[in-house]
């Protein structure tokens, strides 16, 4: 029981963390997430350690936890990281990919549309989280899954503050069209001309956002 208490919370603080519920710098109040989900503070703050151990937390001696702020050197490491990744995946998703995943591909890009249109960013970080979702599954490459595994939180959480920049998401939902289209015609050269373009994007609202934030 204790073990899923624990759990219940390190989920409910990493996805208020990545879906950017919680800001970079911002106060994790243990009281308050123990209160919301009616579990003892003990819980909370093991899951908070847990987090912490993956980076997404820190320890400050006058606040407590916090939501980590990222240093200019990590976000340059991660999207150099994320540039290196995804290159590599090009010529597996244009191969590999089925049609059922293109259809996923392009229901997705439908459904982001409309929470653009409403301004619900947190439903078009799901929606932009689950289209890399895709194109990873389209690789149909265990190795990169390995790879990825213990990136895609952060990539998440980062794409999560770039869409919240000005026009972040409109600019990101008008990538994943291209993206789209590019993989309906086979076209390897185009697809990773448009995904580094698209990844170079989202550092670049990360970039006009995150003085708020560092």
């Amino acid at each position: 029981m204790k073990e899923n208490y624990r759990h219940k919370a390190y989920n409910t603080i990493k996805n208020a963390i990545i879906f950017f519920e919680f800001k970079p710098g911002e106060k994790i109040v243990e009281a308050e997430i123990a209160k919301k989900l009616n579990i003892s503070r003990t819980p909370v703050r093991e899951a908070l350690l847990m987090l912490e151990n993956e980076k997404l937390v820190e320890c400050d001696r006058t606040l407590g936890f916090v939501v980590k702020k990222l240093t200019g050197k990590e976000i340059e490491e991660y999207f150099s990281i994320r540039k290196a990744i995804e290159s590599f995946t090009v010529p597996f998703i244009i191969e590999r990919i089925t049609d059922d995943e293109i259809k996923l591909l392009k229901d997705n890009v439908a459904e982001a549309e409309g929470y653009v249109e409403r301004n619900d960013l947190r439903n078009v970080i799901r929606c932009e989280t689950e289209f890399h979702a895709i194109l990873y599954k389209s690789t149909k490459s265990e190795i990169f899954f390995q790879t990825i595994s213990g990136l895609v939180d952060k990539f998440q959480w980062i794409r999560a503050i770039g869409l919240s920049a000005s026009k972040g998401a409109r600019l990101s939902v008008n990538g994943h069209k291209k993206l789209l289209g590019a993989i309906e015609k086979k076209d390897a050269k185009s697809f990773k001309r448009i995904l580094m373009q698209h990844i170079q994007h989202g550092k670049e609202k990360y970039e006009s956002v995150k003085g708020i934030f560092m």
